[in-house]
């Protein structure tokens, strides 16, 4: 398991050397170290419940390493062996009682699409808005998963939801390392999705849209998947949104791991953006493929670290570039960068793509 993805190592460093986490003053995740233990048949002692899986440490790995699987092996191996941290284990119980790592009620899943008349998914859609778990019990994001919803309504989309009876993609359980009941929940979650007869799943997060990509495809999943960021741009170069391209502005990006290292959905975003004309893009000084992590991936969420957050650099990033606002697409992203905004009073804006997309529509 871990020794096929490690074997290629050859123990240059580059991808201790480049962990965001040491940013924050950390120790640095030191998967040289832990991936040549890991060839050798030693135990593992170094932390690997503090990895975010940014995918950083691979973007500057010489022999393509997949580090990250390596890292998740390792937790499959902890949680088996019952020594993974006891808020890991409370997370998969939540997802396994509640449908959600948050320990919010089920029927609390689908409140920010109240009154908004959006179709049931199961009666037959053309395309399923998957929410995910993050936007859905946070209030703060409601207005952004409400954005999203009528830039769909306008475009004439033939969307629905599966409101509260959707459930968690399942990525926090992949983070675990519990496997065996993951293999539950997404073949549970494929026979939902396929009920809808639904041509495409569009997800707002970019974690469920990458685990519907790789882990659901695996596993069977036949539906097209796109994330939010990616359909609306297709929309807008098919002249189904129209934008304001007198709009001004002076903005700058911040890409989430999940759409820059997983994929190339950051070039979607600046592609969108482009039909603005007259807004201006600030990039930060780490954009694109070598964004720095919110830190609040690989369920690091969940768990509490001492000191400052890598949001905090990144929002301080962000004030730098000059720009009135700074765009996320992502719910953990656009969660840990409000909180550092407001902590360290840097006098800048954090929104959604989606909602920043609405309010600049014709």
């Amino acid at each position: 398991m871990t020794g096929f993805d490690g074997m290629e190592c050859f123990q240059c460093g580059a991808c201790t050397a480049t962990c965001p986490i040491g940013y924050m003053g950390e120790e640095p995740i030191d998967a040289r170290n832990m991936i040549r233990r890991a060839q050798i048949g030693l135990e593992i002692t170094h932390n690997i419940w503090n990895c975010s899986t940014c995918r950083l440490c691979e973007e500057s790995c010489p022999r393509g390493v997949k580090i990250v699987n390596v890292i998740l092996g390792l937790r499959q191996l902890e949680f088996e062996e019952r020594k993974a941290p006891e808020k890991v284990e409370k997370i998969v119980w939540d997802i396994y009682e509640n449908g959600n790592p948050w320990g919010g009620k089920k029927t609390d899943r689908a409140k920010w699409a109240e009154g908004m008349d959006i179709k049931n998914a199961r009666e037959g859609v053309d395309v399923l808005l998957y929410i995910g778990c993050d936007a859905a019990y946070n209030k703060d994001l409601h207005r952004s998963l409400k954005s999203l919803a009528n830039i769909m309504k306008k475009a004439g989309i033939n969307f629905g939801i599966l409101g509260n009876d959707e459930r968690c993609c399942g990525e926090p359980v992949r983070n675990a390392g519990e496997n065996g009941y993951l293999e539950e929940l997404v073949s549970e979650n494929i026979k939902e999705f396929e009920k809808t007869g639904a041509k495409k799943i569009v997800a707002f997060s970019p974690h469920c849209s990458n685990m519907f990509l790789s882990t659901y495809k695996k596993m069977g999943l036949n539906i097209e998947v796109e994330h939010y960021s990616e359909f609306i741009n297709e929309l807008i170069k098919e002249g189904r949104v129209k934008l304001n391209e007198e709009a001004m502005g002076k903005i700058t990006i911040h890409d989430p791991c999940y759409l820059s290292r997983y994929g190339d959905g950051y070039k979607d975003i600046r592609e969108t953006l482009s039909f603005l004309p007259k807004v201006e893009i600030d990039e930060m000084e780490d954009y694109g493929k070598g964004s720095i992590c919110c830190g609040g991936g690989g369920n690091r969420m969940f768990m509490d670290f001492e000191g400052k957050r890598l949001s905090d650099f990144r929002i301080i990033q962000a004030r730098d570039t000059g720009a009135d606002t700074v765009l996320t697409a992502c719910p953990i992203c656009n969660m840990n960068l409000n909180d550092s905004s407001k902590v360290n009073s840097v006098g800048i804006n954090v929104k959604e793509l989606s909602e920043y997309l609405e309010e600049m529509m014709k």
